[in-house]
């Protein structure tokens, strides 16, 4: 804890290659909650454009602040029931912090003056890297042969998905997620994915079934890279500039909490 001095928080978790691989989906893992199809594809495309450095970042901040409004005025008016504000459930299935992430002394976690809209070309890892056993890495639990599941941390709207990756690809998350909770104000990059159960749009409350573990993205998949879900929580709350944006030592709030 002495290490990240001005962290707001440190564990949001103490709750309670890979890649061709595929895996057969089964309609009921799949939520049929969504907000508006236009709201969805406006929130991918503002993804990608900043991941693409195709948005002027003046521009991108502008709208992500209306983005985040929209998307949660649209999530304010759903059934109160999927909302469950204020849950958090840790998002390896099988798995506890203790296991996979061990004292959170060494767990990764470097702001290097991340700012969200550098995505694919950011500095620092501002996120915690949670390992699974995988010793001959194919992306299998070593004692049970399966697929280890990623659960949503918290509720929220996905904000956008990247499904397609192979090993020519520069994106250094691979198959990522990222999913807006309004009610906390957290934008959640759950990143390496090995295949993803939910779609930009979606409602997902905790717990639900949201990718499996893999190993893509651009280092992520060499073997030198051990499987893991790379997870970075960020606090949109702030919203004059620097927007999203963290210099050391972290005082503008990536997570992790308990």
């Amino acid at each position: 804890m002495n290490k990240y001095p001005a962290l707001l928080l440190v564990i949001l978790l103490f709750v309670s290659g890979c890649t061709g691989k595929k895996e057969k989906k089964s309609i009921k893992e799949i939520r049929v909650a969504f907000i508006n199809t236009k709201l969805s594809e406006k929130s991918n495309n503002f993804i990608i454009g900043v991941r693409d450095g195709t948005t002027d970042k003046q521009i991108a901040l502008n709208q992500l602040k209306t983005l985040l409004k929209e998307v949660g005025t649209e999530f304010s008016s759903i059934d109160p029931r999927v909302q469950l504000s204020g849950q958090h459930v840790f998002p390896l299935k099988g798995y506890s912090p203790q296991i996979s992430i061990g004292d959170a002394t060494d767990e990764g976690y470097i702001p290097g003056r991340y700012d969200f809209f550098d995505v694919n070309n950011h500095k620092g890892h501002p996120a915690l890297d949670i390992f699974i056993s995988d010793t001959n890495q194919d992306c299998l639990d070593d004692i049970t042969n399966s697929p280890i599941d990623i659960l949503s941390l918290t509720s929220g709207v996905v904000l956008a998905t990247e499904q397609n990756w192979d090993t020519a690809s520069t994106l250094r998350g691979g198959k990522y997620i990222w999913i807006y909770d309004p009610s906390e104000k957290y934008l959640i990059y759950y990143a390496h994915n090995n295949s993803l159960y939910v779609l930009p749009g979606q409602i997902v409350q905790p717990g639900d079934k949201i990718a499996t573990c893999g190993r893509t993205g651009l280092n992520a998949f060499k073997k030198r890279s051990p499987t893991h879900l790379h997870l970075m929580v960020i606090n949109s709350c702030d919203v004059d500039p620097p927007f999203l944006h963290v210099d050391p030592p972290g005082k503008r709030a990536i997570i992790v909490r308990a």
